[in-house]
């Protein structure tokens, strides 16, 4: 496991250049959109485009792999869903925090770090969790936001599907598929573009995903901050002795909260891919035909952190962002272990297997 360790570390040393490049201040926290819109329009897409016109998403068992994932995932959202319900959060906060908690952040870190854990065959299966993750459980999540809306069910309901059909990662899969499909060749001069953008998209991403990280922590830590001072405008200081039922109340609704999103945590991490690695052994044993690399790479891919574009969903959806930054700090950080074990663990597994 620690060879593995020391595998993952250029990429997390990616995502702390970004992170850190934000804290000093060499970065404007303003000009990380610039860079998030190189990875979501180019970078990225030109990466999957290429993916689907070598036919890397077209292999055997993907619908079987596909079936097995959005089981786990499904379960999983369920899972967070509940636990903000009964915790009594708003729909919207609710439904966003469910979606960091199922969405891993495949574009960002799992396309480059699991191709280069697993080789070039882990792509495809890799880039086809997005179909499940963009269009099932990000449509299911912000639908569950915009719960008790005005509008018809289907309104709510075809708003978030509607946006997540103008992802550009998926257009590029499917234009990329349909190019395969039809037998067409991409011109060299295109095609070597194409190649250059996609070979930058995997350091930009990391980079990018660590100045948002860094961003969102900032945040967060104002509106920590901001909260603290109009509690202690109100008197609400645990050390007021007067205000020491109110102060020990808030301290406990704190610790309530810490073990709420230790919990959701835990769920990203160990439980997802657990449940995708469950999900995928009763596909199997229902007769799909599913590959042991295939299953292996899916089970890594749900225990990637949380996606990190989350955060913008929450800002404009209104949410609590600061609860949904931590999720997705807390995941990216604890993610470089687990992900090592989980990978130690699957890989001595599938030597002894299919």
């Amino acid at each position: 496991m620690s060879d593995l360790l020391w595998l993952f570390v250029p990429f997390f040393l990616l995502v702390l250049c970004g992170w850190g490049a934000v804290r000093a201040g060499l970065v404007d926290p303003i000009g990380i959109g610039a860079l998030n819109g190189f990875v979501l329009f180019f970078g990225l897409p030109a990466m999957l485009f290429r993916l689907g016109a070598s036919g890397a998403l077209m292999q055997p068992g993907l619908p079987g792999l596909l079936l097995a994932y959005g089981l786990g995932g499904a379960a999983v959202t369920a899972l967070a869903l509940w636990l903000g319900c009964r915790s009594g959060w708003l729909p919207r906060d609710t439904g966003l925090v469910a979606l960091a908690t199922a969405f891993p952040n495949t574009g960002f870190l799992g396309l480059p770090l699991l191709t280069g854990l697993l080789g070039a065959q882990a792509a495809g299966p890799v880039a086809a969790t997005l179909i499940i993750d963009v269009l099932l459980l990000s449509s299911l999540c912000l639908a569950w936001a915009h719960r008790g809306a005005s509008g018809s069910w289907w309104g709510v309901w075809w708003a978030p599907l509607k946006g997540a059909l103008r992802n550009p990662l998926l257009w590029s899969m499917a234009l990329g598929v349909a190019c395969w499909s039809a037998g067409w060749q991409v011109v060299r001069a295109l095609d070597d573009t194409l190649r250059l953008l996609a070979l930058a998209a995997s350091p930009a991403a990391l980079f990018t995903l660590g100045a948002i990280l860094a961003r969102a922590q900032m945040r967060a830590s104002g509106a920590a901050a901001a909260a603290a001072s109009v509690r202690t405008a109100g008197g609400m200081l645990a050390n007021d002795p007067s205000c020491a039922p109110q102060g020990e109340t808030h301290g406990a609704a704190i610790g309530v909260e810490r073990l709420l999103m230790l919990t959701l945590v835990a769920a990203k991490l160990l439980l997802h891919p657990l449940l995708v690695l469950g999900a995928g052994e009763l596909v199997r044993a229902m007769g799909w035909p599913l590959s042991g690399v295939g299953l292996t790479t899916l089970v890594l891919a749900a225990a990637l952190p949380s996606a990190s574009n989350v955060t913008m969903l929450a800002e404009r959806e209104g949410a609590d962002t600061s609860r949904v930054a931590r999720l997705i700090m807390w995941t990216t950080g604890g993610s470089w272990v687990t992900l090592a074990a989980w990978a130690a663990w699957q890989g001595g597994t599938r030597a002894g297997g299919p």
